[in-house]
């Protein structure tokens, strides 16, 4: 029972990962805002598959790939950006004194954010042959910063409810 239970839980947290990336696609029509929407669903992947290891690649993968659908990019270039970074971090940020002092987790996203961004924007501008604008990407950047601030206690609140047991 109790095994069932934490799976429930584990399930219930990737329906609300996949209901971030839904999240993303807005359609605020508030001077251009649907535009430089911050990166909710990068937000959740650093934190629950970097920060707290609870998603496995191939998540991730379905993840980047969904987004990739409904924004009209080529399939597979969020996932490949997705994948890629969560590698590299998780492989940065094995120590443990890095999950405790939450400025540096802060900073980690921010350079998490900021690898997103360039290597998305680089992907995209080659594939499309023109150059995308860097204006989207630094206000996401800036914006997806300062969000996450709030965004990490509430995946906070979150993990203690959704993962206690495991």
């Amino acid at each position: 029972m109790l095994e069932q239970k934490s799976i429930s839980r584990l399930i219930f947290l990737h329906i609300i990962a996949i209901l971030f990336v839904i999240l993303n696609i807005s359609n605020i029509k508030i001077g251009g805002f649907s535009d430089v929407m911050p990166l909710f669903d990068l937000m959740i992947i650093f934190y629950f598959a970097i920060f707290r290891n609870k998603f496995e690649i191939w998540f991730i993968f379905l993840m980047g790939t969904w987004n990739d659908a409904l924004n009209g990019n080529p399939l597979g270039t969020t996932a490949l950006c997705y994948i890629v970074l969560v590698k590299l971090f998780s492989l940065l940020n094995n120590r443990p004194s890095i999950k405790e002092n939450f400025k540096q987790v802060w900073h980690q996203f921010t350079a998490f954010c900021l690898c997103f961004l360039l290597m998305k924007w680089c992907i995209l501008s080659i594939l499309s042959g023109t150059m995308y604008s860097a204006t989207i990407a630094i206000v996401q950047l800036i914006l997806s910063s300062i969000i996450y601030v709030v965004m990490h206690r509430f995946f906070d609140y979150l993990s203690l409810k959704l993962l206690e047991d495991n």
